[in-house]
C-alpha cells in the first residue's frame, strides 16, 4: 500500500509542478484574457481540471508503459476492401505504442481495423533523421496498399514528426493528418529536457525553423491536416506554440485537459474516430 500512495503521490506532484509553470505562463502573458473567456471567467477551474486529468493521464500512461515493450502481437490474415483506411500512430517523446492502446480499441470498435504503430528511439535521435525514415515507411505502405486512405495521428513530438513526413511525402501518399497536444511552435519546457531530441523542440528553436522553412518550399497539403489542442495543456507553452504557423491546418480546442490526457480523454478518442471515418468515407475521397 506504502509504494501504491508514493506512485500516486509522484504522479500527482509532477502534474502540480508542470502546471505552476503553466499558471506562471499564462497568467504573465495574453493568453490568460484568452483563458479567461474561454473559462467563462473561471480559469482557475479549468486549471483544476486540467490538474486532475493530468494525474489521472500520468498514472495511466506509467502503468500501461511496459506494455508496449511486449512484441506486437501479428494479426490474424484479413481481407480489406478498397476503401478500408490503414491508420498509422506515431507517439510522443519517451514514449511507445502503449501511448494508443485506446485510441486503438476505439478505432477497432468503431469499424476501424487496421492500425499499426509507428515507434521510434527518444535518445540518441535527431528530428530529421526520424522524419525521413517515417516518410519511407508510409511511401512503402502507400505502394503495398496504394487504393486504401492512409492516415496519420501523431501525439506532441509525433504529430511534429507526422505534420513533416506527410508534407514531404510523395503526393498522393497520406490522405489526412492529425495531431494531438503536438507542439507545431516548440514549448519553453523543453528546457527540461532530456537528450538532444527533447531539448530541439524549444518555442521557436532552430528546429521549428527549419521545418516551417522546408514547408514553404512544398506545395499545400491537399489532404485533411488538423491539429487537436487543450486550452489547459501543461507541457506545450506558451498556448499559441499549439497552432501550426503553415497553411492547410486547422485548430480545434478540445475540453480543458492536460497534454497526456489527449490520449484518453472519451471525447477525444470519439473526435478523432469520427474524423477519420468522415474523411475516409468514398465521398469524400472522391471530391478529395
Amino acid at each position: 500500500m506504502v509504494w501504491i500512495l508514493g506512485f500516486f503521490v509522484f504522479v500527482f506532484l509532477f502534474a502540480a509542478l508542470t502546471y505552476a509553470f503553466y499558471w506562471y505562463d499564462t497568467t504573465n502573458g495574453p493568453a490568460f484574457e484568452e483563458l479567461t473567456l474561454l473559462s467563462h471567467g473561471r480559469p482557475s477551474r479549468w486549471v483544476l481540471r486540467g490538474l486532475f486529468w493530468a494525474t489521472a493521464a500520468q498514472a495511466t500512461a506509467l502503468l500501461t508503459f511496459p506494455l508496449g515493450w511486449f512484441p506486437q502481437r501479428k494479426a490474424a490474415a484479413q481481407s480489406f476492401g478498397d476503401s478500408d483506411p490503414i491508420v498509422v500512430t506515431i507517439h510522443g517523446l519517451y514514449h511507445n505504442r502503449s501511448a494508443f492502446f485506446f485510441l486503438e480499441y476505439a478505432l477497432k470498435r468503431s469499424g476501424i481495423r487496421d492500425v499499426r504503430p509507428w515507434s521510434y528511439p527518444s535518445w540518441n535521435e535527431e528530428f530529421f533523421p526520424l522524419a525521413q525514415k517515417l516518410r519511407r515507411d508510409l511511401e512503402a505502405l502507400h505502394q503495398s496498399a496504394p487504393s486504401r486512405p492512409l492516415f496519420l495521428v501523431g501525439h506532441s513530438l509525433g504529430g511534429l514528426l507526422a505534420r513533416h513526413a506527410a508534407s514531404s511525402a510523395k503526393e498522393g501518399t497520406v490522405s489526412g493528418c492529425l495531431t494531438l497536444g503536438t507542439p507545431h511552435q516548440g514549448s519553453r519546457l523543453a528546457v527540461f529536457a532530456l537528450g538532444t531530441l527533447g531539448k530541439s523542440l524549444g518555442y521557436r528553436s532552430p528546429l521549428i525553423e527549419d521545418l516551417e522553412r522546408e514547408e514553404k518550399l512544398r506545395p499545400v497539403p491537399r489532404f485533411p491536416c488538423v491539429a487537436l489542442a487543450s486550452p489547459v495543456d501543461n507541457m506545450v507553452l506558451p498556448k499559441e506554440a499549439l497552432i501550426p504557423n503553415a497553411e492547410a491546418w486547422q485548430v480545434q480546442w478540445t475540453p480543458p485537459i492536460s497534454h497526456v490526457a489527449m490520449l484518453y480523454h472519451p471525447g477525444v478518442l470519439r473526435t478523432v474516430v469520427s474524423w477519420i471515418k468522415d474523411a475516409s468515407s468514398p465521398k469524400r475521397q472522391d471530391t478529395a
